[in-house]
């Protein structure tokens, strides 16, 4: 079966940064008393440099990410990992500058947070993607959270 969107992109130490930036700015963005800008900057800092050597030992080639959008699910492949996600259990879309990112309802059993790359989706545009997503992912409200 073919995808109805793709994206495409190397994974990399700035990409996981941006990524658990836009995952603190999330947790800021439910949290009682909201952080200084720096604290986001230094924590998302703090957990990429842990991630990124966690994923350091797992494969120390680069590793390619893949992100396949089918009618009722999406796959993510990094390395040789596959994960299968269902829009229905994502219950908000975020976005940034750079990253688009997926948060599950508190069902999830894995992380509850996928952030994807702006930018890398392949023969389509990323508005159409947003479109997409808003469509299928029926627990986010109809909308884009700006973080």
């Amino acid at each position: 079966m073919e995808p109805v969107y793709y994206m495409e992109y190397s994974e990399s130490f700035k990409i996981v940064n941006e990524m658990y930036t836009a995952l603190y700015k999330y947790r800021n963005s439910k949290a009682w008393g909201p952080f200084k800008i720096q604290d986001i900057k230094t924590r998302a800092y703090e957990g990429a440099k842990k991630r990124w050597a966690e994923l350091k030992k797992i494969s120390r080639k680069e590793r390619l990410v893949k992100v396949s959008f089918y009618e009722d699910s999406f796959t993510c492949v990094t390395g040789d990992v596959t994960q299968e996600f269902s829009y229905g259990e994502i219950e908000c879309i975020c976005e940034t500058d750079t990253t688009l990112a997926l948060v599950a309802d508190k069902k999830w059993k894995k992380e509850g947070f996928i952030a994807l790359k702006k930018g890398s989706v392949k023969g389509k545009s990323l508005a159409d993607l947003k479109e997409f997503l808003l469509k299928k992912c029926t627990k986010a409200g109809g909308s884009i959270r700006h973080l």
